[in-house]
């Protein structure tokens, strides 16, 4: 299924990761909607952290885009869903363009997305140390998948006029591919990198996005770009006006729950579809601060606390006595209580951190996670309930895992399986205690309607005594 409309946009990718695709995407973005372009952000793959760069850098929320744990036409619609005719799409791309959940297959690529979107690509190479070559290497990109668009590339890393000449000259007298720019390396630039990725965007300061647009436009040749992807003027009208979104098939229900996300600097790892399908199917959903807020809020059918980095702050999380209380209490009085990987971290009994210091969390449930042995847990997940019930036997959750922590003690069975086996091993997540679910999977809510549905039942049992 092709998108309904022909928009505006591009995907930025890279030759692999840490190559500058993103730097070069917030920079792109923040530079044309300085331009006058009504720029929406997007994402491609299960990444957190990117799309909270790209909203401070255009001042507009980003989607991901995901083709494993979402439908093709999932995000066909999500894409129709959010562009006007008037906007822009800025989607930047995941790993290196040809990665994706498959080492033989496009499977969870930038590509497959690219071109289920029919969008054009922008290819990010690093010219470092690198001649001719930089040819056979936009030529390898462009003949593994010819229908790949592939029309304009930027070098980076590039120190001298002559050797950006060397990169031009090759790249353009062998491939089809213009180079657009090629951008020097500042030191200034720098968006620093931990474990799982660039720093949040709430760690840094909103100066680094107009550094990297000045950075681009004053290596770019934008009469050029602009021709090459096909960009018309900026409108100047300002009607944004959608129907019902599309990708969920409903009407949006009236509000009649209402749900608390944990969001501060130990939990910012959540969708912003799920915040749209959360609000499009009856729940009014507010925030709160696990680290800042003395208590939690009151009147809520539920608490949500997504993933994050509780384990660098843990000292903070547990020293918010009070907010451990109250969680507690209501976990305890059957209150609906969600947690996802760094959410688990926190309702389980005690985070250990690099140091080996160990810090008393929420507790409850009955297991330790411990970040002084870093094992990467990294893969797409299908869950299914182990033992099934007539509400939950056809419930599969789709998400992902992304991960350094490790469980030191966990005396808590799963109660979810996933789907297939990877490598002989079954993976098992999930766990239950009264009202209260946690998984180390990240779980894609909006893809899952009737898991939303399997906890709105349980809200209603449980907090208000009806079916």
């Amino acid at each position: 299924m092709k998108p309904s409309h022909k928009y505006q946009g591009l995907v930025v990718a890279g030759t692999h990761s840490s190559v500058g695709k993103s730097s070069i995407s917030v920079g792109l973005m923040h530079l044309l909607e300085q331009k006058g372009y009504s720029i929406k952000p997007f994402k491609i793959g299960p990444d957190y952290i990117e799309p909270g760069h790209h909203k401070r850098a255009c001042g507009r929320p980003s989607y991901n885009l995901d083709t494993v744990m979402c439908s093709k036409n999932y995000v066909t619609n999500l894409f129709n869903d959010i562009m006007t005719e008037r906007d822009l799409a800025i989607v930047e791309g995941v790993m290196g363009l040809h990665d994706g959940a498959s080492s033989t297959s496009e499977k969870g690529s930038t590509a497959a997305v690219a071109k289920h979107l029919g969008l054009p690509v922008l290819l990010v190479i690093d010219g470092k140390a690198m001649a001719r070559s930089a040819a056979a290497l936009v030529l390898g990109y462009m003949k593994l998948d010819p229908k790949v668009n592939l029309v304009g590339v930027i070098a980076n890393n590039i120190n001298s006029v002559r050797h950006a000449q060397i990169i031009k000259d090759s790249i353009e007298h062998h491939t089809s591919a213009k180079l657009l720019a090629c951008l020097p390396t500042s030191p200034d630039l720098s968006i620093p990198n931990r474990y799982l990725g660039l720093h949040q965007s709430i760690e840094g300061k909103a100066t680094i996005y107009k550094k990297w647009a000045n950075h681009i436009e004053s290596h770019i040749d934008m009469k050029l770009f602009k021709k090459l992807f096909n960009l018309n003027k900026p409108s100047r009208s300002t009607a944004n006006i959608k129907q019902e979104p599309s990708r969920w098939k409903t009407k949006a229900k009236p509000c009649s729950f209402n749900i608390a996300v944990a969001r501060d600097e130990a939990f910012q790892f959540i969708y912003q579809d799920t915040l749209d399908f959360l609000c499009h199917q009856g729940f009014n959903v507010s925030f709160f601060s696990p680290i800042h807020d003395s208590h939690l809020p009151k009147n809520m059918d539920g608490y949500y606390f997504p993933g994050g980095y509780p384990e660098l702050h843990a000292k903070s999380l547990n020293q918010n006595k009070s907010m451990i209380k109250d969680i507690k209490k209501a976990g305890i009085a059957g209150q609906m209580i969600i947690g996802e990987c760094g959410g688990l971290m926190y309702l389980g009994k005690q985070i250990i951190d690099a140091n080996n210091k160990k810090l008393s969390m929420v507790g409850l449930f009955d297991f330790s996670t411990s970040i002084k042995t870093r094992k990467l847990t990294l893969g797409y997940r299908e869950l299914k309930p182990i033992k099934a019930t007539n509400k939950s036997k056809n419930l599969i959750l789709q998400g992902h895992e992304f991960h350094y922590s490790t469980f030191s003690t966990n005396n808590e069975l799963p109660k979810w399986k996933n789907s297939s086996l990877k490598a002989g091993v079954l993976v098992k997540d999930g766990f239950t205690t009264r009202n209260c679910h946690v998984f180390y999977t990240h779980i894609y809510w909006a893809s899952n309607k009737e898991w939303l549905n399997h906890l709105a039942s349980s809200m209603i049992t449980s907090i208000r005594g009806t079916l």
